[in-house]
């Protein structure tokens, strides 16, 4: 062989060695993802799984939600040597039909469910089955269920999670789903040379947190049982007793009705929260607001007798009537006695723009963004006459049941503005963090002048006026009652026979623990004579609740006997 040729040998041997390298650098490096990928298709595939989520727990400890280890088994049907004799051993456990489960072995499927959300418990006797049968292509996979223990007690506030993707789809589930996790996940299977699943190899599981709540379950209980009573009694479209703390903001309880029950979300179709998403006239709910700050104005005297006009006032050339014929009313006597024509005089003395301007500080018309989808209300600053009058017996614009709580607070707590939350922990392995929320002390919304006479008549009021067919032996309580008249779309008109109705307050009066809020849509009468209305059906609601709310809270009696 001469020299010559050995070299061609040479160089064609060291070019096909460095293209070899070159392209094993491309293989291994530069198209390094692309071959991955390519190589998890061929030989690995992904199937459905619901994760665990955190633990919904209320102010005690109590579980409100729970996610419970539940387990899932499949089958590769085409490598199930005996069907018949699988299904047949899986039937007794799982408590399924032995034609069922045959039926989906026969499946001409690669990978097929067999039932899902079994019992953990049951986990041992499949894995017997599997080595009694030696069929090692029938598997188990562990994932979990939302549970919701005490069913539909607070179930509007709490949500629920879809089975089907384990995600929050209502509530507080909704509204912390990043805290929560959870949610749909992948499990990644091997699988053989013509593509079908062998084996678990991993999963990924999303970061979960547990996060405590506000809500008393004990509270929420006494609320429920009150709301029970009333929506037996009156029959009301939705109806709502909301209980929160003046001070923090804290919710510690919102029965709703209608409810449901999470555990079986699919059975209704309802899922809403009035409370938050519902907006109505508050009716004469706002009439102390306007008197106490027209007092602080100078645009109405202590002592001055305010003419009723024997029940009527003419504003724009529409007369609007009153429930009673009064003739002259003090501004105490207006509030108690919940004058209309009496709080129209009041609020025409106004300048549109500062009684306006009243109403939005108090926190109408703007959302709390407490609660997912909820409503800002409607209020619209108006400079006609009739539109003041008909907004200061509060028609013509709407406030959600929050809103309300909120502005009741904020006379209460010494003037500020709250934001209602139902958030206190968040809880992980590593800590617990404590979720805290303030109002800003440098902006009041009711002067102290202002606090103190609303305290004084709103007391009178559940006393000796609308509202004192809920009133406490052993505890003051301040608040003031409101009824709406809904807008009848087929008369085009309000109507004379359907009502929004409505009770707001606080107590004790000195040192208010708590505000209340009972509302009712459409309540019916009882007697065919009654007359419904905020004292007549919301009302009514707070004496034996309020009693049991303070008892519980080891609250001593203020009323001097």
């Amino acid at each position: 062989m001469n020299k010559k040729r050995v070299k061609v040998i040479k160089f064609l041997v060291i070019a096909v060695f460095l293209a070899v390298l070159i392209k094993l650098f491309y293989v291994q490096i530069i198209q390094r993802e692309k071959f991955i990928k390519l190589l998890e298709k061929q030989y690995y595939t992904t199937e459905k799984v619901i994760y665990p989520r955190g633990t919904i727990y209320d102010s005690k400890g109590n579980i409100l939600a729970i996610s419970v280890p539940t387990i899932t088994i499949y089958a590769i049907p085409k490598y199930i040597k005996n069907k018949r004799r699988l299904a047949k051993e899986l039937s007794s456990v799982i408590k399924q039909s032995q034609q069922v489960i045959l039926n989906k072995l026969n499946q001409n499927k690669k990978y097929t469910v067999i039932a899902s959300n079994l019992d953990k418990s049951l986990k041992e006797k499949l894995e017997e089955i599997r080595f009694k049968t030696k069929e090692w292509n029938f598997g188990i996979l562990e994932t979990s269920k939302r549970v919701y223990p005490f069913k539909k007690i607070g179930a509007n506030n709490i949500g629920f999670v879809n089975k089907y993707t384990g995600e929050g789809k209502e509530g507080i589930e909704y509204k912390y789903n990043d805290i929560l996790g959870g949610g749909f996940g992948k499990i990644l299977l091997m699988k053989d040379a013509r593509g079908y699943p062998i084996t678990v190899v991993s999963e990924k599981k999303k970061e979960k947190k547990d996060i405590v709540l506000t809500i008393d379950s004990n509270i929420q209980f006494m609320a429920e049982e009150a709301l029970k009573k009333l929506v037996k009694e009156r029959k009301p479209k939705e109806a709502v007793v909301l209980i929160m703390d003046p001070k923090t903001g804290e919710i510690l309880a919102n029965a709703v009705y209608p409810s449901y029950d999470p555990n079986r979300y699919w059975k209704y179709r309802i899922f809403s929260n009035p409370t938050f998403r519902g907006a109505y006239e508050v009716g004469s709910i706002t009439k102390p607001f306007i008197m106490a700050r027209a007092l602080s104005k100078g645009l109405v005297k202590k002592n001055e007798l305010i003419y009723g006009g024997n029940g009527k006032v003419v504003v724009d050339g529409i007369t609007i009537r009153d429930h009673s014929k009064f003739k002259y009313l003090t501004p105490e006597e207006v509030i108690i006695h919940s004058s209309n024509v009496g709080i129209i005089r009041v609020a025409l003395r106004f300048k549109p723009k500062d009684f306006f301007s009243l109403l939005e500080s108090l926190g109408f018309g703007q959302s709390t963004h407490t609660f997912p989808g909820e409503s800002s209300g409607l209020l619209k600053e108006s400079l006609r006459p009739i539109d003041i009058a008909y907004a200061s017996i509060g028609q013509s614009w709407t406030a959600t049941p929050i809103q309300v709580a909120r502005a009741y607070a904020a006379i209460a707590n010494g003037g500020y503005l709250v934001k209602p939350h139902f958030l206190r922990e968040i809880k992980n392995a590593d800590r617990t963090e404590t979720v805290s929320y303030s109002y800003d002390t440098s902006k009041k919304v009711l002067s102290d002048k202002e606090i103190k006479w609303l305290k004084h008549v709103l007391k009178l009021v559940v006393e000796k006026g609308t509202a004192r067919k809920g009133k406490s032996k052993f505890y003051t309580i301040a608040g003031k009652t409101g009824t709406a008249e809904k807008y009848d779309p087929k008369l085009k008109a309000l109507s004379k026979s359907k009502f929004y109705t409505w009770f707001a307050g606080f107590f004790p009066v000195e040192n208010p623990k708590y505000v209340i809020v009972v509302f009712a849509n459409e309540p019916k009468k009882i007697r065919k004579w009654e007359i419904i209305g905020g004292g007549s059906v919301s009302s009514t609601v707070l004496k034996e609740l309020i009693d049991r709310l303070m008892f519980y809270s080891k609250v001593k009696p203020d009323k001097s006997k």
